[in-house]
């Protein structure tokens, strides 16, 4: 069944494969029909387009020939742009969770996975969710405290409902489910996720994420 169109988004698709590349971008237009959608089968030539012209999805091999699918992520964080980045890899590691969640990367997919697998982990985090691959664990607590750039402030800035919320994100659930599950209406947990981010100071789920799990609320 056709996902809801997203005519109004763009997406940028990176893979040096050609073949499997032409494979993805007919499925993911025939599943989201977005507004455009633009392939490249290297890094640089990605990161200029996304530079001229940011997308809203950015789908990237984690391993291209002459450059690292992180490198080129990397590029767009610090210049500031906020796309939303899901990575492909045919070699998941258990440390690359952690490692992506650290560059704001909000879905991980094997490309061993069907396409479905990768359609879903577009579809949750168009939806503001996160997806992490089953063939890897997810990102864990000790291997996020660390990170200097997460705000100091701890889970008791937060109401207990606002509590309750953070901790169905951290497990990927997107604000649809996380409804369901407290009883609440899916624009009241917008309104709550919003407050939650304005209150700490984040800008992103993938941020937000490495913080609940940072203060022990994944």
């Amino acid at each position: 069944m056709p996902a809801a169109p997203s005519a109004a988004l763009t997406f940028v698709l990176v893979d040096d494969t050609a073949t499997f590349r032409g494979l993805l971008k007919d499925a993911l237009q025939r599943r989201f029909q977005p507004r455009a959608l633009h392939d490249f089968g290297n890094a640089h030539e990605a990161l200029a387009a996304c530079l001229a012209q940011p997308p809203d999805l950015l789908i990237v091999d984690l391993y291209l020939r002459e450059a690292d699918g992180r490198d080129l992520v990397r590029a767009l964080r610090q210049r500031g742009l906020a796309t939303k980045v899901v990575v492909l890899t045919a070699h998941p590691e258990a440390q690359l969770p952690a490692e992506l969640v650290a560059l704001g990367v909000a879905g991980f997919v094997d490309k061993n996975s069907p396409f479905e697998q990768i359609d879903r982990a577009v579809q949750c985090v168009l939806d503001g969710g996160m997806f992490f691959s089953a063939t890897v664990p997810p990102p864990v607590p000790s291997s996020l405290a660390s990170l200097p750039d997460l705000p100091r402030l701890g889970a008791d800035a937060l109401s207990e409902r606002e509590r309750e919320v953070v901790r169905l994100v951290a497990r990927g659930m997107v604000s649809k489910e996380i409804g369901a599950q407290l009883d609440l209406s899916t624009r009241t947990v917008e309104k709550h996720r919003a407050r939650i981010l304005a209150k700490l100071g984040l800008h992103d789920v993938a941020t937000l994420v490495r913080w609940c799990l940072r203060n022990g609320l994944g």
